[in-house]
């Protein structure tokens, strides 16, 4: 099936040469989910279209093919750029790097991308790290179908309790912990709670979430290291 698309809102994953003068670049659309097109001859030292192919710029781009590469027909700047310094330019490499990895192309999520839209404007605020990564993750198991009921536990349905830990089994949800269960396999259900609410005060509960978005996205992502993470080291 061929598709054409005209003027459709997209920012940059990713990017990377094809061929003498081309660049593969990855798009997240609201329309189509993640696509990659060739642009054709954009490295060309004629090109001044060139700086618009960066990540966290919101463009209008149009593109036409049959297969999963299309062809970039036409791209133009619409006014939306998030200007991100330091670590919180290394988040935006990070939720970019999650995207590539675990969108599917062609799989439309509209709340996807209003999600990644609402965090490039939070870290352009330059608000706390930890939740923006936090509500990221957690959200984007969710539309992908990998989510974790944070209110209930997995194999009783009763509601999770403040005074009990819990344990987590990345494809069902946290469940009760009983005594056996070494205390670094544990999870306290206050702070389950507190991430259900997407309460990120506490930096106990900043502590938990991470682990479990963690353990969340380890068997998505495999063996193979997200290179953003390691600009924070």
């Amino acid at each position: 099936m061929r598709i054409t698309a005209e003027h459709q809102p997209a920012y940059i994953l990713h990017t990377r040469p094809y061929r003498d003068t081309s660049m593969l670049v990855d798009f997240l659309t609201p329309e189509f989910g993640r696509i990659t097109a060739v642009a054709r001859g954009i490295r060309s030292r004629k090109t001044p279209k060139r700086n618009l192919l960066n990540p966290f710029t919101r463009l209008l781009i149009s593109f036409q093919g049959k297969t999963d590469l299309k062809l970039l027909t036409h791209f133009e700047a619409e006014g939306a750029h998030f200007a991100l310094t330091a670590k919180h330019l290394f988040s935006g490499f990070y939720l970019n790097e999650l995207l590539v990895r675990l969108l599917p192309e062609l799989d439309a999520h509209p709340e996807i991308y209003s999600l990644y839209e609402q965090s490039l404007q939070a870290l352009s605020a330059k608000q706390d790290l930890e939740p923006v990564l936090r509500v990221f993750e957690f959200q984007l198991l969710q539309e992908l179908g990998y989510g974790i009921d944070f209110e209930a536990d997995a194999k009783s349905g009763e509601v999770i309790s403040a005074h009990s830990n819990y344990c987590l089994d990345p494809s069902q949800g946290v469940y009760f912990a009983h005594a056996d269960v070494p205390l670094n396999f544990q999870f306290s259900g206050a702070h389950i709670n507190a991430i259900a609410q997407r309460d990120f005060v506490l930096p106990e509960v900043k502590q938990t979430a991470k682990r479990i978005s963690r353990l969340l996205l380890k068997p998505l992502l495999g063996s193979k290291p997200l290179r953003s993470r390691e600009l924070f080291s």
